[in-house]
């Protein structure tokens, strides 16, 4: 049941709409989170609203309502309605150039081109939560996902079950991909995450990093030099440089990106066990082809079940591919969180942040 007009606490609403989109938002004290609910339950503003800063990117691609694609694209539609913000990756990543199970997959599964529903199923001044799910159309998959936000708590708190509802078994790709940008983003921000081996992916003639690996977290050999250098700093417009990177052999689940000179940084947490790789998207305005044509500057910090994209036929080849069985259900939980007041060395899963 909604409180209609309270301007204190946590609020949540679902009577908004968007060019035609129904959006969702969530407020506390702190944050106010945006939900594209006719697109993929994505989440296009995290703002952290004692700085009016909203972490996600803005790509050049605007938010628009499904449209009919100018001409049919092998690797699907992903990018052509990719506008920023976070996605959910699911049921395989990367593009898929091979069927599975009788079916194409496409670029990053279909999840994020799917309306979901959505209820409130708490809202008080303490706390709201949103419940929303969607069962895919090409895969036997139902999804759920409940975002919580609590008072004075500057974190937004995710607990999701999939299930697979056919009787065979059915292997997936799963992760979240947050795409973070600017104004928050500079060459001043660093990633900080318990990995212990870097790959870099064969993935753009631009690439700064040398492809291979396993690399000795964080050093890796920078191409254009030969020189070892830290891949978690980010590097500024004009490196014109665009990669893909894998951080494997992770000890915990979480990660921060921290601006050292502002102090702000966007953090996650999530449970190890399920989400056991974190990829990097470094977009240092060196993606010169479709779709950026050298127009874009981001990173996005994405925990996955699997490695490395190309879709789930690889994931199952090098091992890392989630196997579903029979009717099986996962649940999992994680959190984001907005924090400031220098480089965060630990997030918790309570959205708490060590620094």
């Amino acid at each position: 049941m909604y409180t209609y007009g309270r301007k204190t606490g946590c609020r949540i609403s679902l009577d908004y709409m968007y060019r035609g989109m129904r959006v969702a938002f969530m407020e506390n004290e702190t944050l106010r989170v945006g939900i594209l609910l006719d697109k993929g339950a994505d989440i296009f503003e995290f703002t952290y609203k004692p700085r009016d800063l909203d972490f996600m990117w803005q790509s050049p691609i605007e938010m628009r309502k499904p449209f009919i694609a100018t001409s049919a694209l092998p690797e699907g539609a992903f990018h052509d309605y990719f506008y920023g913000g976070w996605q959910e990756v699911l049921p395989s990543a990367g593009w898929a150039t091979e069927s599975y199970l009788g079916t194409y997959q496409g670029l990053h599964g279909e999840v994020s081109l799917l309306p979901f529903e959505a209820a409130v199923v708490e809202d008080t001044p303490e706390t709201v939560s949103l419940r929303t799910w969607v069962r895919t159309y090409r895969s036997p998959l139902k999804l759920e996902r409940t975002m919580t936000l609590k008072r004075d708590r500057s974190a937004l708190f995710i607990r999701e079950r999939l299930v697979n509802e056919s009787p065979c078994e059915f292997a997936i790709m799963w992760g979240h991909h947050p795409a973070v940008g600017e104004p928050f983003l500079d060459e001043n921000c660093v990633v900080t995450a318990p990995a212990g081996k870097v790959e870099v992916l064969e993935f753009h003639p631009n690439g700064l990093w040398q492809p291979g690996g396993d690399y000795d977290f964080p050093m890796v050999p920078n191409r254009r030099t030969g020189e070892l250098e830290d891949i978690t700093r980010v590097r500024s417009r004009e490196t014109r440089s665009v990669d893909v990177v894998i951080f494997k052999e992770l000890s915990e689940g979480w990660y921060s990106l921290t601006n050292e000179k502002t102090g702000l940084g966007f953090g996650m947490a999530w449970d190890h066990d399920l989400f056991r790789y974190l990829w990097m998207w470094q977009v240092y305005n060196g993606h010169n082809d479709y779709p950026w044509y050298g127009r874009t500057y981001n990173v996005a910090l994405e925990p996955f079940t699997s490695y490395p994209p190309g879709g789930i036929q690889n994931a199952i080849r090098n091992g890392s591919a989630r196997v579903m069985q029979p009717e099986e259900t996962i649940e999992t939980e994680m959190v984001a969180v907005a924090y400031e007041g220098g480089r965060a060395q630990r997030v918790h899963a309570d959205g708490s942040v060590e620094q």
